[in-house]
């Protein structure tokens, strides 16, 4: 069968010698910076894709020119993106999330020290929707998180933000950044983000060392993909004062193969699969 991937080169790479073994042919597909002929046939016909683009307009018009399924389609991507709401239903579900505030610009000063004082000091302020740890900020006074917080004001008047909101969010003590990921349920692997500060991202150039995590962190990160019903997800588990899920990606990074359980790959074929 044949699996049209739009992660990155470095994960379509991991991909494809990873699923060839399990008779899944990877595709490789950029849904942005090109041009598309509205009505045209599929340059590629595949059996399913991987995963719904992160451009969701493009993503839309792919979905309905050519009508594959997707493993994580539009849903799962919209259920995770948005960090306040996803952290709203696993709340709901019984996992532990950090203390967070949604603040939809524009707001006050008043708002933005009530939203501090209540998770605390050191605060972290972030977008609601950005990846790559891009946007997030540590701040150790009020002062400061107003000032961030009128910087994305200033981003938010524009017209083509989709998303004006930002949250600020109770910061975990000592905490160890686990990335667990889950294949239809199951445990697959993880590792551990280390780097020279407190963001541990590995797009800021954090290490992602393969670990097996503690028994606590596994099991909430299966809750999450249970409670949120994602077949292959990346859950991150901040293990420090107490153990939280600070997010969610629907679009997890595939890294090198001896970083996840022995049956990675053949775990995720046969989500492929399933969903022809």
């Amino acid at each position: 069968m044949k699996l049209l991937v739009t992660h990155s080169k470095e994960s379509f790479t991991r991909l494809e010698r990873g699923l060839e073994s399990y008779g899944v042919d990877c595709v490789e597909f950029e849904g942005y910076g090109r041009s598309f002929e509205v009505g045209q046939p599929p340059e590629v016909y595949v059996d399913a894709g991987l995963v719904f683009p992160s451009r969701l307009v493009e993503g839309g018009y792919l979905d309905a020119e050519w009508g594959f399924p997707w493993v994580n389609d539009v849903e799962d991507v919209l259920s995770t993106r948005n960090k306040a709401a996803c952290l709203a239903r696993l709340e709901h579900h019984g996992v532990p999330v950090p203390d967070t505030h949604l603040l939809s610009s524009p707001v006050s000063a008043d708002e933005v020290a009530d939203a501090v004082e209540d998770v605390g000091l050191p605060a972290v302020v972030k977008p609601n929707s950005a990846t790559q740890g891009r946007g997030v900020t540590k701040v150790d006074d009020v002062e400061s998180a107003e000032g961030v917080a009128d910087y994305f004001s200033v981003i938010h008047e524009s017209s083509l933000v989709y998303d004006r909101s930002f949250l600020v969010q109770e910061f975990v003590e000592d905490a160890a950044d686990y990335r667990v990921m889950a294949v239809d349920g199951c445990y697959a692997g993880a590792v551990e983000r280390r780097g020279r500060n407190w963001k541990q991202n590995v797009h800021g150039g954090a290490d992602a060392v393969a670990v097996e995590p503690p028994e606590e962190v596994v099991e909430i990160a299966l809750e999450v993909a249970q409670a949120l019903d994602i077949s292959f997800c990346g859950v991150d588990v901040l293990d420090g004062a107490r153990t939280v899920v600070n997010e969610v990606n629907s679009r997890p990074t595939v890294d090198e193969r001896g970083k996840y359980e022995g049956d990675f790959f053949e775990m995720l074929a046969g989500v492929v699969k399933a969903e022809i």
